[in-house]
């Protein structure tokens, strides 16, 4: 997972969804299963959006 100065949480490159959301999940004061779970539902679309994102410009630097 990568944290920038504002700390705002991105997955590293080529990390899971479900490591990505597991390792924010550890590092957050605990939360209750119902909150973790809510995180899951917002986060699943954010961190699959980054990572393609994160492919394609990838792909863009290697040309």
């Amino acid at each position: 997972m990568n944290t920038d100065p504002d700390g705002w949480c991105t997955p590293a490159a080529g990390q899971d969804v479900e490591a990505f959301i597991a390792e924010f999940v550890a590092c957050r004061p605990p939360l209750t299963g119902a909150e973790i779970a809510e995180l899951r539902t917002v986060f699943r679309p954010a961190v699959a959006e980054a990572a393609r994102r994160a492919v394609l410009e990838a792909s863009t630097d290697a040309a």
